[in-house]
C-alpha cells in the first residue's frame, strides 16, 4: 500500500476516482485539492478524499502518485501549482480524453526525477460536478494508458497496478493512436449527435410535436449533448486535426449515402445496413469482459528506454487488456524478465503469438 495518492480535480472524474481509490484503500491518505473553493467544498462534504486541502502544493507534497484530473485547458496551471511540492520518484498521470499535446507540455515541465504516465479513462457521464461522482466509475471499464520511449516501466506497472485495484481494465496505445481513435469513436460522435439535435430544434420550430414523438433510438443518439459545453470545447481544441480528418471522410460517407438514395440504390442501402450490422455485432464481443483464469506471458527484454512502452501498445493494438505488469532482472546484465498477466487462455496465446512476430520469445503460462 501506498502512502499518499493525490488527485488535483474533484470534478466527476476527480471525485470519482478519490472515491475509488479510497474504497480499495490503495493509499494510507487520499488527498485532494480544487481551484474551486466551491468544489473543494462540495468534495469534502462528500467525504471523497481522506484530507481536503485549501493549497495545491500542500495536497501534493509526501505523495507518492499524483493524478491531474482537471479540465484539459486547466492541466498545464495544476501542473505548475503542484511542481514545487513533487519529490524524486513521485509519479504523475492524467485523466485528459486527448493526449499527445498533454503529454508534451506535462513532461517538458516536471521536476527532475519524476515520472509521468498519461491516461484517459473510458468512462464517465453526460453530467458534470462531484455531485454525480461514484466510487464504482472505473468498475470494468477499460482505462488507457498511452506509455511513450522516456515512460519508466516502474512508473507504467505503479499506475497500472493501482487502476487494476480499482477494477479498470487496462489496455495501452501510443498517443497519436489515441488521439485518432478518439476522434472516431468519441469526439466525432459527440459533435454529430449536436447537429442532430439542431436538426431536431430546427424541426420542432416547424412541426411542434417533434421533440413529443422522439423515441429512444434518437434520445440514445443526442444524450451526450447534455455534457459540459466547455469540457468539449477544450477536447475539439486539443484534437482539432484528427477531429476534422474524420469529419472529412464522415461527409464523403454521406455523400455517398446522397447518391445512393437519389440513385434508388436499393442493393447498396441494403448492404450497408447489413455490414453495419455485422460490426456492431463485432463491436459488442469485443467489449465483453471474459470470465476467464489469469494467465502469464514471460518474454526477455533488453534493459533500454521505450521497451515497456513498445510491449504495451503492442497488445493493446491486438485488443489485449494487460490487468498486471512487473520486470525483473533475474542475472547480472542487461536483459530482464518481463511478465504480462492478461485474463483468458485465448487472449494470453494471442498475445504470445503476437509478440513473436514481432520478435520477442514470448512464452504462455498459467498464472
Amino acid at each position: 500500500m501506498l502512502e499518499k495518492i493525490t488527485i488535483i480535480g474533484t470534478g466527476l472524474m476527480g471525485g470519482s476516482l478519490a472515491l475509488a481509490l479510497r474504497q480499495a484503500r490503495a493509499a494510507s491518505v487520499i488527498a485532494a485539492y480544487d481551484s474551486d473553493p466551491a468544489a473543494r467544498e462540495d468534495a469534502g462534504r462528500m467525504g471523497v478524499a481522506d484530507q481536503m486541502f485549501d493549497d495545491a502544493q500542500e495536497a501534493c507534497r509526501g505523495a507518492e502518485v499524483v493524478f491531474i484530473a482537471t479540465p484539459i485547458s486547466a492541466i498545464v496551471g495544476a501542473v505548475a501549482a503542484c511542481s514545487g511540492a513533487l519529490a524524486p520518484g513521485t509519479v504523475v498521470s492524467d485523466l485528459a480524453s486527448t493526449k499527445k499535446n498533454v503529454i508534451d507540455e506535462i513532461t517538458g515541465m516536471l521536476p527532475a526525477g519524476v515520472g509521468y504516465v498519461g491516461g484517459h479513462p473510458m468512462t464517465g457521464s453526460e453530467q458534470s460536478g462531484v455531485r454525480f461522482a461514484a466510487g464504482d466509475m472505473f468498475d470494468m471499464r477499460y482505462y488507457i494508458l498511452t506509455p511513450t520511449e522516456e515512460t519508466d516501466p516502474d512508473d507504467l506497472a505503479r499506475i497500472q497496478a493501482l487502476l487494476t485495484s480499482i477494477g479498470a481494465r487496462v489496455i495501452s496505445m501510443d498517443p497519436e493512436s489515441h488521439d485518432r481513435a478518439m476522434a472516431t469513436v468519441s469526439h466525432v460522435p459527440h459533435l454529430l449527435s449536436l447537429l442532430l439535435m439542431q436538426l431536431a430544434s430546427r424541426e420542432q420550430g416547424r412541426t411542434k410535436s417533434t421533440y413529443r414523438i422522439a423515441a429512444g433510438g434518437f434520445r440514445d443518439m443526442t444524450r451526450i449533448t447534455a455534457s459540459s459545453p466547455d469540457m468539449w470545447l477544450d477536447i475539439v481544441r486539443e484534437n482539432r486535426a484528427f477531429i476534422i480528418e474524420r469529419l472529412r471522410e464522415y461527409g464523403e460517407s454521406v455523400s455517398w449515402l446522397l447518391a445512393v438514395l437519389a440513385d434508388e440504390d436499393d442493393e447498396a442501402l441494403r448492404k450497408m445496413f447489413v455490414d453495419a450490422a455485422a460490426a456492431r455485432e463485432e463491436l459488442l464481443a469485443k467489449s465483453g469482459i471474459p470470465s476467464a483464469e489469469l494467465y502469464s506471458v514471460s518474454l526477455p527484454v533488453p534493459d533500454e528506454p521505450g521497451v515497456i512502452s513498445r510491449i504495451t501498445t503492442a497488445m493493446g493494438s491486438i485488443g489485449i487488456n494487460i490487468e498486471d505488469i512487473s520486470i525483473t532482472h533475474p542475472l547480472e546484465g542487461e536483459t530482464g524478465i518481463l511478465a504480462l498477466k492478461i485474463l483468458g487462455e485465448r487472449s494470453a496465446a494471442e498475445a504470445g503469438a503476437h509478440l513473436r512476430t514481432l520478435g520477442y520469445r514470448a512464452s504462455t503460462g498459467k498464472v
